[in-house]
């Protein structure tokens, strides 16, 4: 078996998935979905 991971696809689609749950969760916890909407225009 490989030690060493092979770089691959899912995985920079994992991090993308988790940085946007994560940014999700900052502007629920910060103000809601009502201050993004305002925020964004």
């Amino acid at each position: 078996m490989n030690s060493i991971p092979e770089r691959s696809c899912w995985g920079v689609a994992r991090w993308a998935v988790a940085a946007f749950l994560a940014a999700i969760a900052l502007i629920y916890l910060f103000g809601g979905f009502q201050a993004a909407q305002i925020v964004a225009g």
